[in-house]
């Protein structure tokens, strides 16, 4: 027997120890509408739509600060070499007046401009020769490795300003700097650094242009993409649901078939093999009366025995089968046929059925059959129970069946993991096709309730 609904304490919460899950609402599993699978479809492609625009804006803006940075190197490059070098004389390194305005004139006419804000030139020792803020010059700084690299290599370095420098002492703190390093040349080959600081902000803002320029084709495109899977989400569930559609109304077809053949095979045994059986044990014990104690009536009294035995085995796997008195008698009479086989082995049971069948529709007395059917025959097959329970009553706007025994109990699971449990997976596709719900509730030791709720109808 599998695990699906328990005993519960008198608050209501399941009883200690006691394990719960659901049984399937269907047989093929829960059933995925139109609208579902379109609006999952469309929430997911949502989601991978941002994640993919996030991971795009921030690799495309790091492309492009790195581009901008590029950009910065290559400009300091071009003002170094066309602005400042022609004017770079050795008069400079020695702080001549004359050849200081010179170079003065140039850097402010040609050089700062833009994003580009400050200039200064050192020599190999660290002191600023020329800069566009007059008071550095002629201070001595040590220099960084990337300002010895360039002046060792001639390769242009870019950096993030330090503003705590000494050297930087007179820049704005608020103001976020990109250092960039060029070696020039005086005229008798001194190397000297040229160094450029640009507004860090100028080159982000120069970034974010250029990522702006192509990440709106690709956010378009991948929101394109998006928009032409939902037809094709659309096709697959539609095709889907028919599908389910259709595999559930052939699983009711298969019921009602299987119910009417099993109501068929009830009445050819009736009305055949058991009254025959029933002829015989009567013309047997006609025997055995007339001719009582004749030679070998003793055989024939146990011949008519085991045939009335099997004739009562018979009429008990008929209500197994079919249940003649469901319509006639009543549902507790049907039940209590059911519970007649448990009693017969020795086990103790209880039924209440506290609502007028003639209330009920056709298929929830069915229903409420076929599970205190199932549910006595899993206890008779694996609970080894001493005593088993049904009660059927209302509920608010609703009946519930219990079936309830206090045998050894399972360990729930999922129910599709454990063999030989067809007929639970097919009652709980029958419950929902009402609107109903079955459930079990077990732990090991602890004996097992399987419950039924249905509306009233």
């Amino acid at each position: 027997m599998r695990g699906v609904t328990a005993l519960r304490s008198a608050s209501g919460a399941p009883a200690e120890g006691r394990r719960r899950s659901d049984l399937p609402g269907s047989v093929f599993g829960d059933r995925v509408t139109t609208p579902r699978l379109v609006l999952r479809y469309t929430v997911t492609g949502l989601v991978v739509l941002v994640l993919v625009a996030v991971v795009t804006v921030f690799a495309s803006r790091t492309i492009g600060t790195q581009e901008a940075i590029g950009d910065a190197i290559r400009a300091t490059s071009l003002v170094a070499e066309v602005a400042a070098e022609p004017t770079l004389t050795d008069g400079v390194l020695a702080g001549d007046p004359t050849a200081l305005a010179a170079l003065d004139h140039a850097v402010r006419t040609h050089v700062v401009r833009g994003s580009l804000v400050r200039v200064k030139i050192w020599d190999a020792s660290g002191r600023i020769v020329y800069s566009d803020e007059s008071r550095l010059i002629g201070d001595r700084f040590a220099l960084g490795d990337d300002a010895r690299s360039a002046l060792a290599t001639g390769t242009p370095v870019a950096d993030i300003s330090d503003l705590g420098d000494p050297e930087n002492r007179l820049e704005e703190r608020a103001v976020q700097l990109l250092e960039v390093y060029e070696r020039l040349q005086t005229p008798s080959g001194t190397p000297v650094l040229f160094e450029a600081y640009f507004s860090y902000a100028g080159v982000t803002a120069a970034g974010r242009s250029l990522w702006l320029q192509f990440a709106p084709y690709i956010l378009g495109a991948l929101g394109l993409l998006a928009l032409l899977q939902v037809p094709i989400a659309v096709s697959l569930a539609r095709r889907l649901h028919r599908t389910q559609v259709q595999r559930e109304h052939l699983f009711a077809r298969a019921i009602e078939a299987t119910d009417a053949e099993r109501r068929r095979i009830a009445g050819d045994l009736h009305d055949g093999v058991v009254q025959d059986l029933a002829g015989v044990a009567f013309s047997l014990g006609a025997v055995t009366r007339r001719d009582a104690g004749g030679p070998g009536m003793d055989e024939v009294e146990n011949a008519a025995g085991r045939v009335r035995h099997a004739v009562r085995s018979l009429r008990s796997l008929l209500v197994e089968i079919y249940p003649p008195n469901l319509y006639e008698e009543g549902l507790e009479a049907a039940l209590s046929d059911l519970l007649a086989r448990l009693a017969a082995r020795g086990t103790e049971t209880s039924l209440e059925v506290g609502v007028p069948v003639p209330a009920l529709d056709v298929d929830v007395i069915e229903l409420l059959y076929r599970v205190g059917q199932e549910g006595l025959r899993n206890v008779a097959e694996h609970a080894d129970a001493q005593r088993v329970e049904i009660t059927v009553r209302r509920e608010g706007a609703a009946v519930v069946m219990r079936v309830v025994d206090d045998g050894r109990g399972i360990d729930p699971g999922p129910l599709p993991d454990r063999p030989g449990h067809l007929g639970l997976r097919a009652l709980a596709g029958l419950a929902d096709r009402l609107g109903a719900t079955l459930e079990m509730e077990s732990a090991p030791g602890r004996g097992t309730e399987l419950r039924l709720e249905v509306p009233a109808r």
